[in-house]
């Protein structure tokens, strides 16, 4: 069904309401309208999204001094970049002997990095430089492997090119490169950033299972643990997105299977315990998971009781929309939206199974359609990323930035994070005065 709000002719199909069976989803993976001020970000960004965590290597940006300074920041969180700053004599007599220099340069600075990353920018995409060939000419003199990433920002729709482009580049260069025999309660997770401590709160329930994580992707990945990461039994895709591919790659490389599963809410979390525990046919994850429960429940009981029959709309990520739907279900509130900059198919798919009938499924949304969703919904709350908080707060909507800013949402901990965060913003006073 289309949405009876003041959306564009041609922006229509992108936002529908769910209404029975089957299931109706936004279309999507398409570019961005001209002239439409999207929420997207660029592939370079999206690369970085995943790279960045990665401690110890060089990352270098060929390209204008902007791009570095606009991809040296992931999920609030300042990484040290470096750039070739491009200008414009670059562009008209090349800059093949400045990237080299650079690489030198950055490699003398920071001896005791394992390798360098070169990403390039749409300078560089449009100037057409032979950066393989650049890269392969400096790993000569260094000593350590100088991969390209080639993910300048326009070479796809939205930010998960980059995601695609820097998983492949994963996989090619990094994942299996020590020998070793496999850890027989070994596993993987992949599509995981360790936001506010969402790993740790993962792993410790994985070594409630007695499994041992060998390597997170990207949020604790280093050149040594992604050269083992081969040695798992098992892959857990926590992001489909930034994970699916991965796992994909790994399974026909090295014979690696893999569930995707999510932490987030308590359901989620149970299922994921589920999953994970029969594959390797653990004992005792149904106490686990009680117990996990009980305690969470008992905590977040007093926040529980401010939120019953509140609406919040979703508009982040789209491989985390379905989980954190269920999730906010699970608080007692409406999910009137539900949304992403950049979803596929199947994340909509996911996310429509989890939301109500009446709420409202949207890829790539501009500020002129959050502004009429507001408007014709009236949320209590919304959760998404920064670009959409100032906007929200001018309205009046109390607001949740996802991926967080504080304490970790994963997990049975999570969820009591989640739960007095959300309650907190809700209940504040200052809204009283919107």
């Amino acid at each position: 069904m289309q949405v009876p709000l003041e959306i564009l002719p041609s922006r229509r199909g992108h936002a529908v309401v769910k209404e029975g069976e089957p299931l109706a989803l936004p279309v999507c993976g398409r570019p961005t309208l001209p002239g439409v001020i999207s929420e997207r970000a660029c592939a370079f960004y999206g690369a970085r999204w995943v790279l960045a965590p990665i401690p110890d290597v060089i990352h270098l940006v060929h390209g204008p001094v902007g791009c570095a300074y606009y991809g040296r920041t992931v999920r609030r969180k300042t990484y040290r970049l470096f750039s070739t700053d491009l200008e414009e004599r670059d562009v008209v007599l090349g800059a093949a002997e400045k990237l080299y220099r650079a690489i030198l340069e950055a490699c003398a600075l920071v001896p005791e990095a394992r390798a360098v990353l070169v990403y390039a920018t749409c300078l560089v995409g449009i100037t057409g430089e032979d950066l393989p060939g650049i890269c392969k000419r400096a790993a000569q003199v260094v000593g350590r492997p100088v991969v390209p990433v080639d993910a300048p920002g326009f070479c796809g729709t939205s930010q998960a090119t980059g995601h695609d482009i820097a998983a492949r580049v994963l996989l090619e260069q990094f994942i299996g490169r020590e020998a070793g025999e496999p850890v027989e309660n070994g596993v993987n997770l992949l599509g995981e950033f360790n936001v506010q401590g969402d790993l740790d709160e993962i792993e410790a329930l994985l070594e409630q299972l007695g499994l041992k994580l060998i390597c997170a992707i990207s949020g604790r990945a280093s050149v040594a643990t992604m050269a083992r990461a081969h040695r798992a039994r098992l892959n857990i895709v926590h992001c489909r997105r930034t994970g699916h591919l991965l796992a994909e790659g790994m399974r026909e490389k090295f014979g690696i299977p893999y569930v995707k599963v999510s932490f987030f809410g308590l359901e989620e979390t149970a299922a994921a315990l589920r999953a994970i525990g029969r594959f390797f046919g653990v004992a005792g994850i149904e106490e686990v998971i009680a117990r996990g429960i009980r305690a969470a429940q008992e905590a977040a009981a007093p926040f529980l009781a401010k939120l019953g029959g509140k609406r919040v709309g979703l508009f982040f990520g789209a491989s985390r929309i379905g989980s954190m739907a269920k999730a906010f279900k699970e608080l007692g509130m409406d999910v009137v939206l539900a949304g992403s900059q950049f979803g596929s198919r199947e994340d909509y798919q996911e996310a429509g199974t989890k939301v109500a009938s009446g709420a409202v499924l949207v890829d790539d949304a501009h500020e002129r359609e959050l502004q009429e969703f507001i408007a014709c919904r009236r949320p209590h709350l919304w959760v998404g990323g920064t670009k959409e908080r100032f906007l929200m707060q001018k309205l009046g909507v109390p607001f949740l930035v996802f991926p967080q800013e504080t304490d970790p949402f994963a997990g049975f901990k999570g969820f009591v994070n989640l739960a007095r965060q959300v309650a907190g913003l809700v209940s504040a006073p200052v809204w009283r005065l919107a």
